[in-house]
């Protein structure tokens, strides 16, 4: 895989999925973040769309976090080995990217407590639909049988993110359970969780 810079704050937001990956794969990458030596005003106008994640890839950059995330995940093996497995890492990947994800936005940022209030309900109500219906597509270990893929690796950060933003957890899915728990011993994701690499909010 070609050298890659990935700009973000320090903080794991959208980013960190993609840094997960890097680190279940134990792959090198400079995970740059903003800070007093790199500003992101100054930065902004180097992006594709004034926003960031960016990845920058042979002196390129990259936007959206999700488009970045497939692209890491289709270099190192993890979208599946035919078409079809890697159609069902995309359907579970938007199932949470598409459906889940956008809803948090007034969760954190809604301009009042009502609106605030509104956007958890809505987002509570959303996941506890779309739990069982990922819990039916694990098959074996995980959601392509034994091997890890990038849907996966998002429903461990699903788990350690946003889940608890909601006081919901995954005690009534087994499977899911297992998943994360398979990928919280895994030494990769340890030695990154553990390590100062790891934004800590």
């Amino acid at each position: 895989m070609a050298d890659c810079k990935l700009y973000y704050f320090d903080t794991k937001g959208r980013a960190e999925l993609i840094r997960l990956i890097y680190a279940f794969k134990g792959a090198k990458f400079e995970d740059v973040r903003f800070g007093e030596k790199l500003k992101f005003e100054d930065f902004k106008p180097k992006t594709p769309f004034g926003s960031v994640p960016v990845l920058e890839v042979n002196g390129v950059f990259y936007a959206q976090s999700m488009a970045i995330a497939r692209y890491v995940a289709r270099e190192f093996g993890l979208m599946g080995s035919s078409s079809l497995q890697t159609l069902k890492v995309d359907m579970i990947v938007d199932a949470i990217a598409v459906d889940v994800f956008p809803l948090l936005k007034d969760v954190i940022w809604g301009a009042t407590d009502e609106i605030k209030a509104a956007a958890k309900t809505k987002v509570i109500e959303t996941t506890k639909k779309t739990l069982p219906a990922l819990e039916k597509q694990v098959s074996g270990d995980y959601f392509l049988g034994s091997e890890v893929s990038l849907a996966d690796i998002l429903i461990f950060t699903f788990n350690n993110e946003a889940l608890p933003m909601m006081g919901i957890n995954l005690d009534e899915y087994p499977k899911l359970s297992k998943i994360v728990k398979s990928l919280n011993e895994n030494a990769n994701i340890k030695k990154y969780l553990a390590s100062t690499s790891s934004p800590q909010k």
